[in-house]
């Protein structure tokens, strides 16, 4: 993504103490669950397929009326894969429950009665290693807010075990490794932030030292090691099919790190980063460059 210019990020982080509402969509009824924060939590209450009731209302994939629009597209997985892609379904059902029931209502909203809403959601394959099988869901959801909710979110298959995990699982010492995550995505960020920070002349000196004080801030909030920031990750994928992991992918949905104008932030952690926290039926799953 483009970098934004000074002005506009002066501008965008002088509203910071403001985020918190920023961060909420002008409708009252759109689903907490599809906003970029609340998306990093998706993997942890999808792993259970979904409920046979209740779908059949559901819209399609890909169904477009006068009132709305939704288009979802998942990836073809192996049969092996089943409980991925039921994990990837029943997100989908999900999606698209939460959508209908966020459509503002015209007869109370009448400004709302000839516009059409938009949903749209992919699931892609990021990564295959010989251990995992890495899925990312990207997307937005348009219910009536100032900007449509940006969807975040991503899934982790363990192939051994056949199962979806958290980042958590795979370290005998989470909380250790979470901190050691934590301090390289940091470091990573904050030198791509401050590249960025406006320069003499660009705005007053008091703009440029709240927006340094600002972005800090928002950054330190969101590369704290807590189990909710690292929700969002992906295993990379080495050079060959065969080959162990490099590393792993950190995904930051809008808002969490800066803000929404510098859209998603990932960073790419080499498994050197976090290898002697791993446990020891994922330490060869992981190549220590």
């Amino acid at each position: 993504m483009k970098s934004p210019t000074p002005t506009c990020l002066i501008a965008a982080l002088a509203a910071i103490a403001l985020a918190a509402c920023q961060q909420q969509p002008e409708n009252p009824t759109a689903p907490a669950a599809t906003t970029a924060t609340s998306a990093a939590s998706a993997s942890t209450p999808v792993i259970s397929p979904p409920a046979p009731a209740g779908t059949a209302n559901l819209p399609g994939d890909h169904t477009t009326t006068g009132r709305y629009k939704i288009a979802i597209r998942l990836p073809t997985l192996p049969a092996d894969e089943k409980p991925l892609a039921g994990a990837l379904r029943a997100t989908a059902d999900n999606a698209k429950r939460e959508f209908m029931q966020a459509l503002p209502d015209p007869t109370q909203l009448p400004e709302f009665a000839h516009r059409q809403f938009e949903m749209q959601l992919e699931f892609k394959v990021a990564a295959n290693t010989p251990a995992f099988t890495s899925v990312r869901e990207t997307g937005m959801q348009d219910t009536g807010g100032a900007h449509p909710i940006p969807v975040q979110a991503a899934f982790v298959f363990d192939r051994k075990a056949g199962r979806l995990i958290a980042l958590d699982d795979l370290f005998a010492q989470p909380e250790a490794a979470r901190k050691a995550l934590a301090n390289f995505a940091r470091d990573t960020l904050l030198k791509k932030f401050m590249s960025n920070a406006p320069k003499p002349g660009e705005g007053s000196p008091e703009a440029a030292r709240e927006w340094k004080a600002n972005m800090t801030q928002m950054l330190n909030d969101g590369t704290k090691p807590t189990t909710v920031n690292y929700s969002v990750f992906v295993v990379r994928a080495g050079n060959a099919s065969d080959a162990p992991s490099p590393g792993l992918s950190l995904i930051f949905p809008p808002y969490q790190v800066a803000p929404y104008v510098f859209g998603t932030q990932t960073v790419d952690v080499p498994a050197g980063v976090f290898a002697k926290f791993l446990k020891p039926a994922y330490q060869h799953d992981f190549a220590v460059q």
